[in-house]
Parts: C-alpha cells; structure tokens; sequence
C-alpha cells in the first residue's frame, strides 16, 4: 500500500512579516519551527504532562464545556458507527475539570477510552490562558477566534474548514495529513447533513485506509502532504484544506487561531451551497451547464471582469460588494425565501 510521503515544508524564525508576505500568498501548508515555543504553556508541557494539566486546570472558570468521548475499541478515531447511521462516540457538557482529571489519571492506562474537549473557546472556558499563552498579534485579523483542544491518542477524520488557520501545538506529538480541495472527490465524504462536529468529514482512516473499500483514495495519498508536530510548532492550515488530525501521546494540547480573509458583511460560502441545493441541483443537466457559464462569468470572473465596459454608477450589486450592498441583498434574499 503506497503512503503519502511528502512532508510539509519547514520553515524557522518566522515572524509575521514573513508569514504575510512569503508564507500566506502561496497557500499552502508550513510548518512553523518553534513558533510558540516560549508559551509558558509550552514550557509546562515540557516538564511533565501533569505539569500541563495542572497549568491549563488553573485557568478553567467552571463553565460546562462540549465533551467527546469513545469506547477503547474506537482507537482514538471519531467517526461515524460502521452502517453510517450515527456517531461511534458520545458527547456531553460536563465540567472541563472532570476531563482533566481522568486525563490525568489515565496517562500510563494502557488501553484508555478516547477522550477529548474539542474547539473549546478560549475566552469562554479559560480567558485568561490567552493572557500568557497568544499569538493573536501575529494573526491578520482584529479579532481571530482563539480555540484550545485536551485529549489524549485521538485521530479526527479529514475535514475542511472555510477559515484561515494556525494550530498551535502545546503538548504532545501531532500529526496532521492534508490533501488539497480537488481531492474532495477521492476521500469518500460521509453524509453532508449528518456530520460529527459541523463539517463534512472523509470516511477514510488515513492511518490504515482500506482501499478496496475506497479505491480512490490512492489518488488522494499522491498528493497528500503529512505535517509531524512537536510542542512548540504552529501550523499554517489555508482555508478549505482538508486535514485529517492525529494526536500520537498520552495527552495532546492544541490551540487554534481561525480568522477569515473577507469583511465581517460577507456571507458564510456554504449558504451559497444550500441555496444552491433548492435552486440548481436538481435541475437538467443542460440547465445546470447553463447556470455553470453564468456563475463563470458573474461570480469567479474567467472571462475577466464581466461589467467592465459600465460604467461604475451602474454596475449595481455586481460592482462590487459593500456594506450597504450586502444588506441589500440580504433581505432581498429574506423576502425571496419566504
């Protein structure tokens, strides 16, 4: 069985000028060599495990956080259950302290269940973590959306996600497989509408993936790229990459900063794909080729700019997106709807 090989670049002594203007624009994946090493977070970590625990315990202000927990018999990998009609784990909201303490207590367990907190806002659960512990000022944003995921050996299914992302490895080995967005085709997706934490996830265990089951997949893992992390890197993850993440220790930290390339008036792409579901899918082919060319044409520009030759004062909506425009079409879109 052919594995993907090809490993992410690394870069060190990467500051924000760097990433901005050499790392950003080629979007693709890098490895940033020590980029949170000083965290005093990063620094517990390489004391002890129980150092971390300890550490990141002492921050949590006793609101009830998402939990996500599977059987020993998942090993570590949160997917859906073998005839795809739910989930093979389970989740809660329970004290973000009771994990820490199993967490704790299982660290030397040999066959432990699959526990984690994943995409735990950080000013909602630990605020003043981002006091000691942040990048935020490196980020190209105002106000970036600053998560933290605690867990032990897990193994979250590739998945895409439409936001700019740095995760920041803060404790234990991770691993991270990545495939462009053109390989959506050959990683199998599971049920768009049924989705463990909101996103459309491969059905492929890219640890051991059966290729009689998803032939495909052999496409996918020639193009695939594997970042090896160590407390202390960050990892640039470009919108709509897919990744698929391994936590390989006993206890795993993470932090992640998401941030968007577009104003805050801009709409989420994936309305744009529902609509789509009630106005284009189902239509005959010939149509949908149709609608196709005119997408081409008045969204993704192919043929260049399509209202060039109007004057400005005219182009309407389709001159350019503003504010004002944008509520515009919001509740012409509200109105349509109903």
């Amino acid at each position: 069985m052919a594995e993907a090989i090809t490993s992410v670049e690394i870069r060190k002594n990467v500051d924000r000028e760097v990433f901005l203007n050499d790392i950003k624009p080629k979007a693709r994946p890098v490895i940033m060599k020590g980029l949170v090493a000083d965290w005093p977070a990063v620094q517990k970590a390489r004391q002890s495990d129980t150092a971390l625990i300890d550490y990141v315990g002492g921050f949590y202000n006793g609101v009830p956080a998402p939990l996500f927990e599977g059987g020993p018999e998942i090993n570590g990998r949160f997917a859906y259950n073998d005839d795809i009609t739910g989930f093979n784990f389970k989740s809660s909201r329970a004290p973000l302290s009771d994990l820490l303490d199993w967490l704790k207590a299982n660290l030397n367990a040999e066959n432990p269940a699959s526990k984690y907190a994943g995409s735990l806002s950080v000013s909602t659960y630990i605020p003043d973590f981002a006091k000691e512990n942040s990048i935020a000022s490196f980020i190209p944003a105002a106000s970036p959306i600053e998560s933290i995921w605690i867990g032990n050996r897990t193994c979250i299914a590739p998945h895409y996600d439409n936001p700019e992302n740095i995760a920041c490895v803060v404790g234990g080995a991770r691993r991270f497989t990545l495939f462009p967005i053109d390989q959506m085709k050959n990683l199998y997706i599971g049920p768009p509408d049924m989705t463990p934490a909101g996103q459309i996830i491969s059905l492929v265990d890219t640890r051991a993936p059966d290729l009689e089951k998803f032939p495909r997949y052999v496409e996918a893992q020639k193009v695939a790229l594997v970042a090896e992390l160590e407390p202390g890197d960050a990892l640039y993850i470009p919108s709509l990459w897919w990744h698929g993440v391994e936590s390989l220790s006993p206890l795993g930290v993470l932090v992640n900063y998401w941030w968007l390339d577009a104003p805050d008036y801009f709409a989420p792409p994936m309305h744009t794909l529902l609509h789509a579901l009630l106005s284009l899918k189902d239509l005959p082919p010939h149509q949908r080729d149709a609608w196709k060319a005119v997408f081409d044409h008045l969204i993704f520009g192919v043929d260049g700019d399509p209202l060039a030759h109007l004057p400005e004062a005219v182009r309407g909506a389709y001159g350019g997106l503003t504010l004002e425009v944008a509520a515009y079409v919001r509740t012409y879109l509200a109105r349509s709807l109903r």
